[in-house]
């Protein structure tokens, strides 16, 4: 599997990055540009589409590069394979000196809980306290709020789902929609959804800061996009 992940990455690099002018602050409106995300969404999930949209707007066209979660916040603040992350919390704006924050929300993300044990319910971070429990790497907001508490990291969900269905695992805490989606996917029973959430948070698009002449027409777009999109702040 590890084999083919590199295939796939290398035949997108040399088909998708080419050698360009972006490197030298000089943008060319005909260039794709590439942006990262967890394994687990695709070009049909909202936060694509608003952002394909206000790209557009300005002129640009992009694509999405599924990945694990880490490594797609590594490349993402390199910047050399991507061009930013496609949506992430506002946290990840301390952890990543080279990408730029587009300060425009364009949905929330929750903090889910999914368990084997239909008996477990727990309301606040400390009641996960004496489980073990799965987290998705790259999630670090997630581990940052569990504080002591320890946790296992996993590369995917599907393999956190599958640790839960052989009882390796009592709980995962992941973003709960998609999550449950995979989940649907699987067509595994034995295993719950906790509600309601632990936690949620909005997120943001990100782009790598060799992009920062398109900030502000982007802001400016993404804005537009978002007015017929309302996200409703957490509490």
């Amino acid at each position: 599997m590890k084999l083919i992940y590199s295939a796939f990455l290398t035949i997108f690099l040399l088909l998708n990055l080419m050698p360009s002018n972006a490197g030298e602050g000089i943008e060319d409106s005909n260039t794709v540009l590439v942006f990262g995300t967890m394994q687990e969404v695709d070009t049909s999930h909202p936060t694509f589409k608003y952002i394909e949209a206000a790209y557009a707007k300005i002129g640009y066209q992009i694509s999405l590069l599924p990945m694990p979660y880490a490594r797609s916040f590594y490349e993402s603040n390199r910047g050399e394979l991507l061009d930013g992350e496609l949506a992430r919390t506002e946290d990840v704006g301390l952890k990543a000196p080279d990408m730029i924050r587009i300060p425009v929300p364009i949905d929330k993300i929750a903090a889910t809980v999914f368990t084997n044990d239909p008996s477990f319910h727990p309301l606040r971070w400390e009641d996960m306290r004496g489980k073990r429990i799965d987290v998705l790497e790259g999630t670090d907001i997630v581990t940052g709020r569990l504080g002591d508490i320890p946790s296992t990291s996993v590369t995917t969900l599907e393999q956190s789902f599958m640790r839960l269905q052989s009882g390796r695992t009592d709980a995962m805490i992941v973003p709960g929609e998609i999550g449950q989606h995979v989940l649907d996917q699987m067509e595994l029973t034995g295993i719950y959804r906790v509600i309601p959430d632990l936690e949620t948070w909005l997120v943001y698009h990100y782009i790598h800061r060799r992009h920062q002449n398109l900030v502000e027409p982007l802001t400016a777009a993404l804005t537009q996009v978002m007015q017929q999109h309302p996200i409703i702040s957490p509490n």
